[in-house]
């Protein structure tokens, strides 16, 4: 009787455990309640203007009727032992496999690449040149672009250069350009734009001066606006003009920074070659 006493309870006892086992396992089976998840908001992203942007925001630009984009290449190297430095971003056009596409992509990492190829491989004497006289100093080059003008015709780009040789006295500036016609598929250079004989170095050069006389409390340095193509190779097309670029020491002593000078369309209208007037923007501004 005591055996069938002590079976019935732990046969209830049991039961119990079950029973509570099994509400347990439904109740942490249910899903739990969640809030919904709120509504997805769509951003607008507006384009900055031309005039606001800036190196930074030149990530990816669209061009070339919406068909081509420019976008940057970095090269980034050091290294203790060669005592080099090397900071290097220019850009890329992708969109188009055309061969006069894939030239000017070649064209434009030549150019980046020899600002710094030289830095690559110091000789023996360098390398000991740097370690006696200067064991904390680098071969520097930090190389940068600024896309001036994108449209369907043309492509400009500016190009800025600061690198400093081991046992000079100052780190050096320098600019080149790349102006490039994107419907004839050819690089511009400036006599393209103006007429045989139109004695456009001449023209420039006095426009230059004025514009320059008086920014600085310096004297202008004469040589460095003689109406010689070397003193003006550095140019591009903007949206209503030619800039004129001139590197740090060119015009000014070198303690002021690099100028520019702006010369309008309409101001050097009557001396543009056919060609000139054919290439957007300068036939959309002189032809209003």
């Amino acid at each position: 009787m005591k055996r069938i006493a002590v079976n019935l309870a732990t046969g209830l006892l049991m039961f119990i455990c079950g029973v509570v086992f099994s509400l347990l396992l439904v109740t942490r089976q249910q899903p739990k309640e969640t809030s919904p998840a709120p509504a997805v908001q769509p951003v607008l992203v507006t384009q900055p203007e031309a005039s606001d942007i800036t190196p930074e925001d030149e990530a990816e630009v669209v061009f070339g009727g919406g068909r081509l984009r420019l976008v940057p290449d970095e090269v980034k190297l050091k290294s203790e032992r060669l005592r080099y430095d090397i900071d290097v971003r220019y850009p890329q056009i992708v969109g188009s496999d055309e061969p006069h596409i894939q030239r000017l992509n070649r064209h434009l990492k030549e150019l980046a690449t020899k600002q710094y190829g030289w830095q690559l491989y110091p000789t023996r004497e360098d390398l000991r040149f740097y370690e006696s006289g200067h064991p904390e100093a680098f071969n520097t080059i930090d190389l940068d672009y600024e896309i001036v003008s994108a449209t369907d015709s043309i492509l400009s780009l500016y190009f800025m250069t600061y690198s400093y040789g081991i046992g000079a006295a100052h780190a050096v500036h320098q600019s080149f350009t790349v102006n490039y016609d994107l419907i004839s598929g050819k690089e511009l250079k400036l006599t393209d734009l103006f007429k045989p004989g139109a004695k456009h170095l001449q023209f420039i050069s006095r426009f230059c001066e004025k514009e320059l006389s008086g920014q600085e409390n310096l004297s202008l340095l004469p040589e460095g606006l003689t109406p010689v193509p070397e003193n003006f190779h550095s140019w591009n097309i903007t949206a209503t003009g030619i800039r004129f670029n001139f590197d740090a020491c060119q015009v000014f002593g070198c303690s002021a920074m690099e100028k520019s000078v702006d010369i309008p369309f309409g101001k050097l209208k009557s001396m543009f070659s056919t060609r000139a007037l054919s290439i957007s923007p300068i036939s959309s501004v002189v032809r209003l």
